[in-house]
Formats: structure tokens, C-alpha cells, sequence
């Protein structure tokens, strides 16, 4: 109850101020984060996920088992104050295109959506 009553004591453009800046300064830390790891980086540590997950679910029909354990373990490669901001949903998209481009360049070599996806 204290902090209420010290946040109803300081005027809201500075309290809206302070919101603003809070944002900024973690899209901040985010775009540095992704800059240091590099989307490569990511994308090479789900690459070795996908490949695990290859060598642990070698039946057939599991697929979506595999995908449902790589998205789960490349969850926790983000750190955990980033999480909130990257959906389920969100990396499951992008794992599912980065998992496509493989299938692509396994079929001939090359990058041009033969795969039949």
C-alpha cells in the first residue's frame, strides 16, 4: 500500500515518462541480445535440436513429437526475462520455416522450394 501511495503522488506525465522509458530500454537489451546471438546463432542451435530430436524419435509417425520437443527445448535458449515477448506460437512458425529450408536444400542441394512441402 506504501508504493500506491507514493505512485498517486507523482504527477502521470512522469509516471508515463517512466513507462516509456522502461520500454525503451528493454526493446533496447532485446535488440542487443538478438544482435549478439545473431538470428544464425539461434537458428544453428535449433538446427542441433532438430537433429537430436532425429536421433531420440526414430519411428515413424512421430513428427509432430519431434517438433513438439524441439520447440519446448529451444524455449529455453531465450532467456528467461525475453520469453514473455516470444510466443509458442511465434517460435513454432519460425522453427516450422527454418525446419522447411533444410528439407529444401536435403532434396538437391539448394534453396529453391523444391522440397514439396
Amino acid at each position: 500500500m506504501e508504493l500506491l501511495n507514493v505512485l498517486r503522488g507523482i504527477p502521470i506525465p512522469v509516471l508515463l515518462l517512466l513507462v516509456l522509458l522502461l520500454i525503451v530500454v528493454t526493446a533496447v537489451i532485446v535488440f542487443q541480445y538478438m544482435k549478439m546471438k545473431g538470428l544464425e546463432g539461434i537458428r544453428e542451435d535449433v538446427y542441433k535440436l532438430i537433429l537430436k530430436a532425429e536421433h531420440m524419435y526414430s519411428q515413424s509417425g512421430s513428427g509432430k513429437q519431434k517438433m513438439k520437443w524441439v520447440i519446448s527445448q529451444a524455449r529455453g535458449l531465450i532467456p528467461n526475462w525475453l520469453q514473455p515477448f516470444i510466443t509458442e506460437d511465434m517460435l513454432t512458425v519460425l522453427i516450422e520455416k527454418w525446419f522447411c529450408g533444410v528439407k529444401d536444400l536435403l532434396d538437391d542441394g539448394k534453396i529453391n522450394n523444391s522440397s514439396g512441402r
